[in-house]
This record gives structure tokens, C-alpha cells and sequence, in this order.
């Protein structure tokens, strides 16, 4: 019998030692290096986020002294961090082309850069940030006229910096609650928070971190407030204070406000030089800088200084001037707020002014106009505060949604972490295995073999959860596409419908009580019939829209003539295009033959050119050409109105969607026709786009849909075809 041999103990003693040096390998830290230096793209990095820094610090320190400057150096910060993803870059340059606007008076566009600064600000879990940028939000809501609001976030702000142990912000902090005090006219408490204020500054051992802007702001509001006493010799010596401090760091646009000031106290004194010198010494300066709050502040004292003065002691030439100063002052006030987003306060005290002189004009008519003016301001300030607030709950919602879902991303993101270590972990044992055991190909292949079907059965786990994570979040975006379309409807219904509803019952009630004359009741009656056209419009793009997303509309296709089509379309607007003074030009062109819904597709067209027609000036022109490719034909509408910029390009086709650009006739919008316009166009196989140069530069939309190269019948030209020039209407 053989002597049977002992078993090798190569392999035994090779398995040890490969599970030895794995070992070794995956106790070393993922990022070990063999060499200490810093790699290039990080130090290109540095300097590319000091240079934004620099940027945003330069337009910070310019805000007051020269806004166009300092918008644009917040613009090419705001461009560099986007390439860069440096987000406390990003949020820097937000805030300062937030407090531009807010400086212009343009509080929407202000709201808007803001809250995107303090979500970002709060995602970042910036205190400071977050601090420094609800300063300037406060005072926008402020402005809004959303006091409640207002002081909420500033007692908020407030309560970051003292957790700071930041006195120059809360500084700030007392000034802003002061200012809401102030609006309010609640004297003592405004009192209250500028002398707190001021000491907080004269107890302050580096008075130089204080900035001389919030200085000058505590004279300011302590000089109003004495004015608002009657403390004359007071009012005079803070807003000199003010003014010397601001005249010092070149702050034109409190300057300007300091000098109105003043001027104030040249009127309550009965200085009539000293009172108009100062008013258009301020209104030189605000107009220098563009600060139209300022402007409009300037003009309308200088229109109430010349009302005040225009008493029965006056000649009849003598109180006539006067009077016609006041109106001529007033009236370049009003004019300068419809240029941009209009304070409504401002606007329904200007309007009453208006009336007060009509008055004393003896234009009793045009007077009671102004009054009904005011009125109707004062309802749709009232309904844009509702909005607003409504937006400050929306943002909130939204706000709280994206905090979990950054929580649910960040564990999915260390999951995953976890999971990347330990196929790290596993590689490298694999490759101390591939190194050492060179010779022994079976046990290699094996584990290789093995290693190659883990990887294959990741791999498609991985797949099925990728495809499992697509399907949830299509559902969700549905879902939530869903759960905004009916939020906007339910929005639409609460105030868009009950606005034209309210005014036809107050103007048949004006009828029914009207004792007047025939003119009266007639005018109640168009206005009547206006809100009434306004409230079947917004019933039948909402009834409209609800067909579209159900999917519910058939297409009852027939061979037709675009330029045919056009024409009536074109007819039919002609009424409101004379109303306005506009010209419609057409260009037909033969052979524009589609296969399309007739009735759907004059829908899409009229849609169009009553959106060229509202968003046109007076006297403006719209071209209409047609234009064809081998296989489709393009319609355009081309207007020379307000334009679009590109944020609201995003937006163009969206439901419920308000863009920058405003009717020129006051003309409503559900905010539903384009969205219709892009679904119909889609249903018949076509594309619908819009492109502009930019605000200012009129816009041209183009719907292209697929020709009908054979059609079964030859069908009537276009009523202009035979006409080489154009055809006009309007």
C-alpha cells in the first residue's frame, strides 16, 4: 500500500498572506498621496472666487452712489458663479441686485432676487448670510405694505444677530423696526427703536464697523418723526445731521432724501424759496442715479407745496399758476410711477392730490374720476397684498418640502457613500490577489469569475432602481404638476373672478340708483359689460384648459388655407386693433395648405393676434407674414410692444404664469391663453416659439405646421393673395 503524501501547504500560507496585504490595503485612506501639492484648478479656483467676492463687495459699497454700475457688477458676479458653482458667491450677488431694485422702486423683481438669496442662504446653513439678506427682504415687504410681515422678519433678523453678538446688525435691525413704527405711525414705539438705535452705536467701541448709510438712517427717521410733531428747530437739526454724513460718503441717493427733508422744513417754516430750491435740488439728485422713489417723493411735495399755496387771498392769474404748478408736479409724480412697478400708497395719495386740484379748479367731473381712481387702487393694493402673502405661504411650503427633500438626498447620498467604500475596499483586496498570486491561475480566475458576476448583479440592481427611481419621481412631478394646477385654479376663482363680479354688481347698483343722466348709466354699463367679457374669457380658457390636460378634445381635421384662415382671424381683431389705433400688415403667400382642425386652429391664430394687439403702443404696428419650407408652413406675429426677457422666455408657455411685460391699454390676462395656444398647435403635429431682442424690442411668435403637399381639392385663395404689397387692417 502506498504511503499517502501530506497535502501542500503552498496555497494555505499563500491565502494567508493575501488576505494579510488586503487587509493592509483597505486599511489605507481613500485619499493617501504620493505627493504633497496643491493641483492647479484648485488654486485657479481661489482666485476665480476672490474675483467674485471683489465684485460683489464693490457693487455693495456702490448701491447708493451708482445703482447702474453696481447692477452690472452684481450681474457678472452672478454670471461667474454659475460656471463656478461658488453659492455663497451666487447668494452675495443676489442680495446686491435686490437691494438695486428695491432702490429703483422695482419691488417685485427686488422680492424675487431675494427670496432665491435667503433659500440659498438657509440651504447653506449661513447665519450671517442669512441675516444680512432678511435685512433687505424686511424692507421690501415693508415697502409692499406688508407691515405684519415686515416686522416679523426683521424681529427674526434680529434675533440672529444678537445670537451673533453682531451689534452693527442689530443696529440695522432697530432702524428697520423703527422705519415699520414709522409707517404705521405708531411716534413713540418708531421713537422707541431710533434712540435705541443711536445708543447702541455712541456705546459701540468701533464705530467704524457701523456703516454711515445706518448712521444717517437713524437722523433721517428721527427727523421725520419730529416733523411729523410739529418739532420744526428739531426735524432741522437731524436731517442736517443726516444729510452731512451722507454727503461725506457720497450716498446721492440718501442725500436726496435728506435734502427733501429739509425742504419740508423750509415749507413748515413758510420759506417758499428755501422750500422749492430743496425740493428740486432732490430731485436733481435722485433723477441722477435713477432712484424713482426719491423722484416721485420730489415731485410730489413740490405739487402739494404750490397746492398749499394757492388760498382765495391769491389773484385769479396769481391762484391759476399755482394751481397749474401743483398739477403739472402732480402729474410728472404719476407719470414716473407708471414707468415702472408703482408704490400704490404713494399712487392713491398722488391721485387725491390730483382731485383736491381738479377741485379747486372747478372741474368737479375730473376730480370725482380721481377719487373713483384712488378707490379702485386702494382695492387692487388690498388684493396684491393678499397675493403676496399668499406667496410668502407658498414660499414657506415650498421651502419646508425642499428641507426634506435635501435630508432624504443627503442620506441617499451617504447610502451611497457607504456602498462606493466598500466596493473600494473590495478592490483593492482583488488587486493585492491579481499581485501576489500570479502564478496560481485557477484560484485567480475563480475569484475573478466571481467578482465579475457581483459586479453584473450591482449593476443591474442598480439598473432596476434607477428605472423603480424614475417611475416615482415622474409620478411625483404629476403629482405635483397636478396639485399646482388646481392651487392656480382655486387661486384664479378666489380673486380673478370675484374682482369682475363685485364690479358688476357695484355698477349695476349705480344704475339701478342712478338719478344722473343717461351718459352715467351708460358708461356703468360698458363697464359692466367689460367685466363680464373679462369673466366668460377666463371661465372659457380655465374650461379650456381642463379639456387639454384631460385629453378630451378631438380634432376634426379638414384641408384648409392658412392665408384664408389668417384673414378672418385678422377681420375679426380688426375692431380692437382700430381701437388702439394699430395697423395690422399681412403677407399671404400661395400654396399654405395644412391639414387642421378649422375651428381650433382660428382659436390658436386669434389667441395670437389678440396678444400682439394688448401688448402693442397706441399707433403700433403687427406684421403678419407666412412663410414655407419644402415641407411645412410658418406663420409669424410680430409686435413692437414691451418684449420678453429671458427669464420670462422660460415661462412664455406655462399655465398661470405673469410675466414682466404689462398690457398698453390695461387689457386682463387669465395667464391660459399661450398654454392653449402650445397645446392645440401640438395636436395638429406643429410647433409653436417666441423669440425677442429683448425688453423694450417687441416680440414675434411662430407656429409651424406640417403641409399638405397633395391636397384632394383646389381650395379659394387668399383674399389678399392677388395683392403683391400687403394687406392692411386697423
Amino acid at each position: 500500500m502506498p504511503v499517502p503524501r501530506r497535502p501542500s501547504r503552498l496555497p494555505r500560507l499563500l491565502l494567508r498572506v493575501i488576505g494579510s496585504l488586503a487587509l493592509g490595503l483597505a486599511a489605507m485612506p481613500p485619499t493617501a498621496r504620493a505627493e504633497d501639492s496643491i493641483p492647479t484648478a484648485d488654486a485657479e479656483r481661489a482666485l476665480a472666487e476672490i474675483r467674485i467676492d471683489q465684485l460683489n463687495l464693490t457693487a455693495e459699497q456702490l448701491a447708493r452712489a451708482d445703482p447702474t454700475r453696481a447692477e452690472r457688477l452684481a450681474s457678472e458676479a452672478f454670471v461667474a458663479t454659475r460656471d463656478l458653482h461658488y453659492e455663497r458667491g451666487r447668494i452675495e450677488a443676489l442680495h446686491n441686485l435686490g437691494r438695486v431694485a428695491r432702490l429703483r422702486g422695482q419691488l417685485q423683481a427686488a422680492s424675487s432676487y431675494l427670496v432665491e438669496a435667503l433659500t440659498a442662504a438657509e440651504a447653506l446653513a449661513d447665519t450671517r448670510l442669512i441675516a444680512k439678506v432678511g435685512n433687505s427682504y424686511g424692507t421690501v415687504l415693508e415697502r409692499q405694505g406688508l407691515d405684519a410681515e415686515a416686522l416679523d422678519r426683521h424681529q427674526r433678523v434680529q434675533t440672529l444677530w444678537r445670537d451673533l453678538d453682531d451689534l452693527p446688525g442689530l443696529i440695522a435691525s432697530s432702524i428697520n423696526i423703527a422705519r415699520v413704527f414709522e409707517r404705521r405711525q405708531a411716534w413713540s414705539d418708531a421713537q422707541r427703536h431710533y434712540e435705541a438705535a443711536l445708543q447702541q452705536y455712541e456705546d459701540y467701541a468701533a464705530k467704524d464697523l457701523v456703516p454711515a448709510q445706518d448712521v444717517a438712517a437713524i437722523w433721517m427717521g428721527q427727523g421725520r418723526i419730529a416733523l411729523g410733531r410739529g418739532l420744526v428747530d428739531q426735524a432741522e437739526y437731524a436731517f442736517t445731521r443726516a444729510l452731512d454724513l451722507q454727503t461725506e460718503h457720497r450716498d446721492v441717493v440718501g442725500e436726496s432724501a435728506a435734502r427733501t427733508g429739509l425742504a419740508r422744513v423750509a415749507a413748515a417754516r413758510g420759506d417758499e424759496a428755501g422750500a422749492v430750491s430743496g425740493f428740486e435740488q432732490a430731485l436733481n439728485l435722485a433723477t441722477r442715479v435713477g432712484a424713482r422713489a426719491e423722484m416721485v417723493e420730489a415731485l410730489a411735495e413740490l405739487g402739494r407745496w404750490h397746492l398749499g399755496r394757492s388760498g382765495a387771498e391769491l389773484s385769479g392769474a396769481q391762484r391759476r399758476d399755482r394751481l397749474q404748478r401743483a398739477l403739472d408736479y402732480t402729474q410728472r409724480a404719476l407719470q414716473l410711477l407708471r414707468q415702472g412697478e408703482s408704490d400704490r400708497t404713494m399712487q392713491i395719495g398722488l391721485h387725491r392730490q390730483l382731485a383736491d386740484i381738479h377741485e379747486l379748479q372747478g372741474d368737479n367731473a375730473q376730480a370725482l374720476t380721481d377719487l373713483k381712481t384712488a378707490h379702485e387702487l386702494r382695492e387692487r393694493q388690498y388684493r396684491e397684498q393678499n397675493e403676496a402673502r399668499y406667496a410668502l405661504l407658498a414660499n414657506a411650503a415650498n421651502m419646508r418640502e425642499r428641507e426634506r427633500e435635501l435630508l432624504a438626498l443627503r442620506a441617499a447620498s451617504e447610502q451611497q457613500a457607504e456602498i462606493l467604500a466598500q466596493e473600494t475596499l473590495l478592490k483593492r483586496a482583488f488587486a493585492a490577489a491579481m499581485v501576489l498570486l500570479a502564478g496560481i491561475a485557477v484560484l485567480l480566475t475563480v475569484r475573478f469569475v466571481e467578482s465579475r458576476r457581483a459586479a453584473r448583479e450591482r449593476t443591474a440592481a442598480n439598473a432596476r432602481l434607477a428605472g423603480a427611481l424614475q417611475t416615482a419621481e415622474q409620478a411625483r412631478s404629476r403629482a405635483e404638476e397636478a396639485d399646482r394646477v388646481k392651487t392656480e385654479m382655486l387661486g384664479i376663482a378666489a380673486h380673478d373672478l370675484r374682482n369682475p363680479l363685485s364690479s358688476i354688481i357695484g355698477f349695476a347698483e349705480l344704475i339701478r340708483a342712478e338719478r344722473e343722466s343717461i351718459e352715467h348709466a351708460r358708461r356703468h354699463a360698458n363697464i359692466i359689460i367689460a367685466a363680464a367679457e373679462r369673466t366668460l374669457k377666463l371661465v372659457s380658457d380655465l374650461l379650456e384648459s381642463a379639456v387639454l390636460d384631460a385629453g378630451q378634445i378631438k380634432l376634426q381635421q379638414v384641408p384648409c388655407d392658412l392665408s384664408v384662415l389668417l384673414a378672418d382671424a385678422i377681420a375679426r381683431v380688426g375692431t380692437r386693433a382700430q381701437a388702439k389705433q394699430q395697423q395690422i400688415d399681412f403677407r399671404a403667400a400661395s400654396g399654405a395648405i395644412v391639414l387642421a382642425d378649422v375651428e381650433r386652429l382660428d382659436q390658436v391664430f386669434e389667441n395670437l393676434l389678440s396678444n400682439a394687439i394688448k401688448f402693442s403702443p397706441m399707433k403700433g404696428l403687427i406684421e403678419v407674414w407666412i412663410e414655407l419650407d419644402p415641407e411645412r408652413a410658418r406663420v409669424a406675429i410680430r409686435d413692437y410692444g414691451p418684449g420678453f426677457s429671458v427669464d420670462d422666455r422660460r415661462q412664455l408657455f406655462k399655465r398661470f404664469q405673469r410675466l414682466s411685460a404689462r398690457p398698453t391699454g390695461g387689457e386682463s390676462s387669465t395667464g391660459l391663453g399661450l398654454a392653449i395656444v402650445k397645446d392645440l398647435v401640438a395636436l395638429h403635429g406643429g410647433n409653436v416659439r417666441a423669440e425677442s431682442e429683448g425688453i423694450g424690442r417687441g416680440a414675434t411668435f411662430f407656429v409651424e405646421l406640417p403641409r399638405l403637399l397633395h391636397p384632394p381639392l383646389r381650395l379659394a385663395p387668399a383674399a389678399n393673395e392677388t395683392d403683391p404689397a400687403h394687406q392692411r387692417a386697423g
